[in-house]
C-alpha cells in the first residue's frame, strides 16, 4: 500500500510540473556577435573555424538562411532589436561616434526588455550597448532604459577593443585574472545570471564585444590556428598574414587565425549557456537566439559567397548567421529560407511571453513564433533598409533598399545609381537587373519612396567628406 501510495505521489508531482512548465512563460536568451561574417559558422560551412556548441545549437533547433539585419552596421541593428522598428524611424542608422548628439531615448521608446519587464520577466544585459556615448550623464544607457542589471556594459568609447583584464573601458568588472579574456567573463556573468534567476522567467541580452576589431585573443588558442592555417596554406604563411608586422591582425583572408580564436571564445561561452540551462532545469523552457548586428567588414572575415560586407547594403552587409532553439516550440534540426529581419525579435518576444505590445508602441517587425513553431511564413509586404553614412560618411555606400520577394532594389545615392537583383537565384548580387527589368525597378523605388516618406527618413548629406575612422 506504501508502494502504491509513492507512485500515485511521483505522477501527481510529475503532472504539477509539466504543468507549471506548460504555463510558465518561457525564457529568452539573446545573443549577440559583433561583426561576425554569415561564413564563419561551421554549420553554414566554415571548414577553418571550430564552433562546435553553435553547430549543436543548430541542430537542436531552427538554422535561418535569410536573416537579415536592420542596417549593415552595429548601433542601428542594435537600435532595431530594443524597439522593434526601423532604424530610419529611431533617426540611428550609422555607428554612434563617441561625440554625437544622437542617442536611444528613454522618454521617446519602450524597449523590449522594458515590455518584458511589464509581464513579469527578470531582464539583463551582459556586453555590448552602443546606444548612448555620453558615458558621464549615460542618459541612454542600459539602465535609464530599464534593464534590472547591467553588467559588463562600456563606460568608455570601446570601438577599438578591450579584451583583457584589467579593463580600461568597462568599469563594472573591476576584479578579474590577469589575462583574463573579456568573452569568458561575459559568458560567466551570463551564467550566473540563469542561476540567480532561474526561479522566475528572465530576458538575457548577451551581447559580445567579439569578433569587433582590433582582433585579439589568448595567444594559446591563436597559436593553434596560426598552425591549422599554415597547414591549409604552407608553413610561414601565418606569420606572413598575419605575425608581428600586422598589429590589427588583419589580412585579406577568408581564414583569420585571430578571428577564429574570438570565435572559439564565443562558442565556448554559447556552451557554457546550455550547460547552465540543463543544469537548472530550464533547456526546454527557454528560448535561445544567436544573431550579429552585421556582416563583416571589407578584408575582415568571412561573408561567405555574399557580396561586400560592412557598412554596405549588399547581401554581405546585412545577412547573418541566425540561430533558434526553443524545445517546447521548436522541431529539432530544421532550416528556413523565409526572409527575417532584426525588427522582428521584439514582436516574436512579445508573442513567447504571450503579452502585448504595449499602448501606441509602433512596431515594424512582425512576429516568428507562427514560423518556429508551425513553420508559417509570417504575413509581410516587403523589407527596408535606410543607410546614409551620417557618421562615416562613406558617400559611395549611401543607399536605401527594399527587399519584395524574391527582388531587392539597392538605391545608390552618390550617383542615383539604381540596381536590381533576384536575391533566390542570384544571393551573391553578380546579375545587375535594373536595365532588363524597368517595370520591376519602376515598382519597387515606388515601395521604396512610400515607406521613407512613412518613416520619416533623413536625407543623405553629399556634401560631407569621407571620414578616416570606421
Amino acid at each position: 500500500m506504501r508502494h502504491f501510495t509513492s507512485i500515485i505521489i511521483f505522477l501527481l508531482l510529475n503532472i504539477s510540473l509539466s504543468a507549471q512548465c506548460k504555463n510558465q512563460k518561457p525564457n529568452i536568451i539573446f545573443i549577440m556577435a559583433d561583426d561576425l561574417g554569415s561564413g564563419e559558422l561551421g554549420c553554414y560551412g566554415n571548414t577553418f573555424n571550430e564552433t562546435p556548441n553553435l553547430d549543436k545549437l543548430s541542430t537542436q533547433g531552427l538554422k535561418f538562411t535569410q536573416a537579415y539585419a536592420a542596417a549593415p552596421i552595429c548601433s542601428p541593428t542594435r537600435a532595431s532589436l530594443m524597439t522593434g522598428q526601423y532604424p530610419a524611424r529611431v533617426r540611428i542608422t550609422d555607428f554612434l561616434p563617441a561625440k554625437t548628439d544622437r542617442w536611444l531615448d528613454p522618454a521617446k521608446y519602450i524597449t523590449i526588455n522594458e515590455a518584458l519587464s511589464k509581464a513579469g520577466y527578470r531582464t539583463g544585459i551582459f556586453g555590448k550597448w552602443h546606444l548612448d556615448t555620453d558615458y558621464k550623464t549615460n542618459k541612454g544607457g542600459p539602465k535609464a532604459h530599464g534593464f534590472d542589471e547591467v553588467i559588463g556594459t562600456e563606460t568608455k568609447y570601446i570601438a577599438d577593443g578591450d579584451y583583457f583584464f584589467p579593463y580600461d573601458k568597462i568599469s563594472s568588472f573591476t576584479t578579474g585574472e590577469d589575462n583574463e579574456y573579456l568573452t569568458d567573463r561575459q559568458s560567466l556573468e551570463a551564467s550566473k545570471f540563469i542561476e540567480r534567476n532561474k526561479d522566475k522567467p528572465f530576458y538575457l541580452y548577451l551581447p559580445f564585444y567579439s569578433v569587433h576589431t582590433k582582433l585579439d585573443a589568448p595567444e594559446d588558442i591563436v597559436g593553434k590556428y596560426k598552425k591549422k592555417f599554415d597547414a591549409k596554406y604552407g608553413a610561414g604563411e601565418a606569420e606572413k598574414n598575419y605575425g608581428k608586422n600586422n598589429e590589427r591582425h588583419e589580412a585579406d583572408h577568408k581564414d583569420n587565425p585571430y578571428i577564429a580564436a574570438m570565435l572559439e571564445r564565443i562558442d565556448a561561452g554559447v556552451g557554457q549557456l546550455m550547460e547552465t540551462l540543463t543544469k537548472t532545469g530550464l533547456d526546454k523552457n527557454t528560448l535561445i537566439i544567436f544573431f550579429s548586428d552585421n556582416g563583416a567588414p571589407g578584408k575582415v572575415g568571412n561573408n561567405g559567397s555574399l557580396r561586400a560586407g560592412k557598412s554596405w547594403l549588399y547581401e554581405g552587409g546585412i545577412r547573418e548567421c541566425l540561430l533558434m532553439r526553443w524545445p517546447a516550440k521548436i522541431t529539432a534540426n530544421t532550416v528556413t529560407d523565409v526572409p527575417v529581419n532584426s525588427v522582428d525579435f521584439y514582436p516574436t518576444f512579445l508573442e513567447a511571453a504571450s503579452t502585448e505590445n504595449p499602448a501606441g508602441n509602433i512596431m515594424d517587425g512582425v512576429s516568428l513564433v507562427p514560423l518556429i513553431a508551425n513553420k508559417k511564413a509570417p504575413e509581410r509586404d516587403a523589407m527596408f533598409w535606410h543607410y546614409i553614412s551620417e557618421t562615416g560618411k562613406w558617400k559611395p555606400r549611401m543607399a536605401s533598399a527594399v527587399r519584395k520577394g524574391d527582388y531587392k532594389l539597392i538605391e545608390f545615392y552618390l550617383d542615383k545609381r539604381l540596381e536590381l537583383y533576384n536575391i533566390k537565384n542570384d544571393p551573391s548580387e553578380n546579375n545587375n537587373l535594373a536595365t532588363t527589368m524597368p517595370a520591376k525597378v519602376k515598382e519597387l523605388k515606388q515601395v521604396l519612396d512610400n515607406w521613407k516618406k512613412n518613416v520619416n527618413a533623413e536625407e543623405p548629406d553629399l556634401a560631407v567628406e569621407k571620414s578616416k575612422a570606421e
